[in-house]
């Protein structure tokens, strides 16, 4: 079949390349959008404005994203479900991306960059349609080649994208800016994912009668059923536990590196490319040939605990037996491969493994209420950790000092809390207390023949 559709039991493997690819194209105009920020900086000279536009998109996150997943699971037009809110958002943000070289003052350009902020959100219905179309089955290898597809998309920016802002291009007689052409490439991306999408990606109506809204309509209905599908709090209690475990320094990383480690943007840049050389050229490849028949849970818990325990190895290495606590360059790629190599594990079974816990029903309100977990639970952990750091250093270091090392500390004592959060989850899978409904209620049209039951809902 030429046409790619939802609710098989088995997919061609074609079908799960092309959607990565259209993953990619959307990523790659996300990318795209991040010299947005330089764009505003021609215009605008407060800090504080850009960056009050720039986290416009956290609020977005909840009054657009989570209600536009939240009723993606209850209607169902001649389009689709999913389908109406991902066409509309990327023909707009493909538009927007267009003109925004042409904005020209201040006034326009904020606009547009909001208005991409808002409809970013409203796409955020993409990653649901692909787990709809990918069975259960396939879902562990299909993230595998969207992990490694991701990197090759980190490279490609990083070489090729990202330090073309501030060229110019001569040519045919027309002189085209490097800003014009990065965000004139990134609206390419995305028109090229509408076509794909409209003329090869099917929604089959859902199996059974649509979801109905229990709570009324409007944002009101949408926030306060979030959280009460009681199906849905293992998986939230999950992801609650993994933003814990897989908590970083945030903004601090930079510090720590150049400010207080004293290296350069172009050592950092070496970090990144070596690092991502390696998972694509070896360590992906290898993780998805020998885990094909893993254990989702199994797996997801190698990398999550393997990555934990190489977090604490690298503090304890620097803190106790390097003489400045101040490691190498060769340092840094060497433990940070070694725990992105373990990581690789978590990351590309994560998704798979949550979406097996998740009735089909209810992918959109279970997507929304896992952005919201994990926005809340970041922000939460962000703050702590500068909190942490600003108190260690008024501790141990002369005023004006900060040690941003101090806090992986932070992050350790939140692994632990994490890992507790695995345990209860992993033993109340074990004991039957957790059902796989994503499994369990999966229900193929090969085995329906494509009918739609009329036996009323009973959950």
């Amino acid at each position: 079949m030429f046409i790619i559709e939802t609710q098989h039991r088995r997919v061609p493997w074609r079908w799960v390349i092309l959607l990565q690819l259209l993953g990619a194209s959307r990523i790659l105009a996300l990318f795209a959008s991040g010299s947005m920020t330089f764009t505003m900086r021609k215009y605008i000279e407060s800090p504080f404005i850009i960056n009050s536009v720039s986290t416009l998109d956290i609020l977005f996150n909840l009054v657009i994203a989570a209600p536009c997943l939240y009723y993606s699971d209850r209607i169902w037009t001649r389009f689709g479900r999913r389908m109406p809110f991902i066409i509309g958002s990327f023909l707009v943000l493909g538009t927007v991306i267009l003109l925004l070289p042409l904005a020209g003052s201040a006034v326009p350009m904020g606009v547009l960059v909001v208005l991409w902020l808002i409809f970013w959100d409203l796409g955020a219905t993409y990653d649901t349609l692909v787990m709809e179309i990918i069975p259960p089955d396939q879902r562990l290898r299909a993230n595998a080649i969207g992990t490694w597809i991701f990197q090759a998309v980190i490279l490609l920016s990083a070489v090729v994208i990202s330090g073309r802002f501030d060229d110019v291009v001569n040519s045919v007689g027309i002189t085209l800016s490097g800003e014009a052409l990065i965000y004139w490439w990134g609206a390419a991306c995305l028109f090229f994912c509408v076509i794909i999408l409209l003329l090869f990606v099917r929604e089959r109506r859902p199996i059974g009668p649509v979801e109905p809204s229990g709570s009324g309509g409007g944002f009101k209905g949408a926030f306060s059923e979030l959280f009460a599908q009681k199906s849905l709090w293992p998986v939230y209690l999950l992801v609650f536990g993994t933003v814990f475990m897989g908590s970083g320094l945030g903004n601090f990383e930079a510090l720590l590196i150049f400010e207080q480690w004293g290296y350069s943007k172009q050592d950092m840049g070496t970090n990144i490319f070596v690092g991502g050389l390696l998972n694509l050229v070896f360590i992906i490849p290898l993780i998805a040939y020998f885990t094909r028949k893993m254990d989702k849970l199994k797996m997801f818990t190698i990398g999550i605990v393997g990555a934990m325990i190489m977090r604490i190895a690298y503090y304890v290495f620097v803190q106790f037996f390097l003489p400045d606590q101040r490691p190498t360059i060769a340092h840094m790629i060497i433990f940070g491969q070694l725990q992105s190599a373990i990581g690789q594990f978590s990351g590309i079974a994560l998704m798979p493994l949550l979406f097996d816990y998740i009735p089909r029903d209810k992918m959109g309100t279970a997507q929304a209420g896992l952005n919201m977990v994990r926005s809340i639970t970041r922000m939460v952990t962000l703050n702590g950790l500068g909190i942490w750091v600003t108190l260690y250093s008024a501790w141990f270091l002369p005023e004006g000092k900060y040690d941003y090392f101090s806090g992986y500390l932070f992050m350790i004592l939140l692994d632990f809390v994490g890992l507790a959060i695995l345990i209860y989850f992993a033993w109340k899978v074990r004991t039957g207390v957790i059902k796989p409904l994503g499994i369990t209620e999966f229900h193929p049209i090969e085995e329906t023949g494509g009918t739609v039951s009329k036996q009323p809902r009973t959950d």
